[in-house]
């Protein structure tokens, strides 16, 4: 642990309402503004105090202090790259897709899955696998809140819809939506205006 300098204080890292507002971590600051925007990570082991989750990794932002209580929003989540490695075994097929989808509450979302096929197949078959994989999860995403999609990440009801309807096409070992980043939006400029 860093040891407290002068003029510094300790804040307590709080995670967002869906997480149960649940304490995570300290952090010292001289002065509380300068936690704003500050990225902290933890895994959704010691999130949620489940240890079959221990491969995912969320990321949050400080985005309000109240008091010596550090507030927090979702940054991103994450698969570790070892959990990941371990699905892949020989003869087995990587498919990857990346997305970008809006939540039914306009917030634009950057979703990176992948899945592994059990044995070679046809290009036309992992072809067939990825738009069902892409259509799935933009049609789960589309229709869920932010919350929601984080909720479907940490219960797999994403990936056990994916993978049922992936079945229909092929057999399919393993899927994992393994990272989510928000997109920022682009800023549009003004229009310059008729002299």
């Amino acid at each position: 642990m860093a040891k407290k300098g002068k003029g510094e204080q300790w804040y307590t890292i709080i995670a967002p309402k869906m997480f149960g507002e649940v304490e995570f971590g300290q952090t010292l600051a001289g002065v509380p503004e300068s936690l704003i925007g500050r990225k902290i990570s933890s895994s959704l082991m010691e999130l949620i105090n489940d240890f079959h989750k221990y491969y995912m990794k969320f990321s949050f932002k400080v985005n309000k202090v109240d008091g010596t209580r550090a507030l927090t929003e979702f940054a991103g989540s994450e698969v570790m790259r070892d959990y990941i490695s371990r699905m892949v075994t020989r003869w087995a097929r990587r498919v990857d897709t990346i997305q970008d989808l809006r939540t039914k509450d306009g917030v634009l979302i950057r979703v990176k899955s992948v899945a592994i096929i059990p044995r070679r197949v046809k290009s036309s078959i992992k072809s067939a696998v990825r738009d069902e994989i892409r259509k799935t999860v933009a049609g789960e995403i589309g229709e869920a809140t932010l919350e929601d999609v984080i909720k479907g990440l940490i219960s797999d009801s994403v990936k056990k819809h994916v993978l049922r309807n992936v079945q229909k096409i092929y057999p399919m070992r393993s899927f994992e939506i393994r990272r989510i980043d928000l997109v920022p939006e682009k800023k549009t400029e003004a229009a310059p205006k008729a002299e």
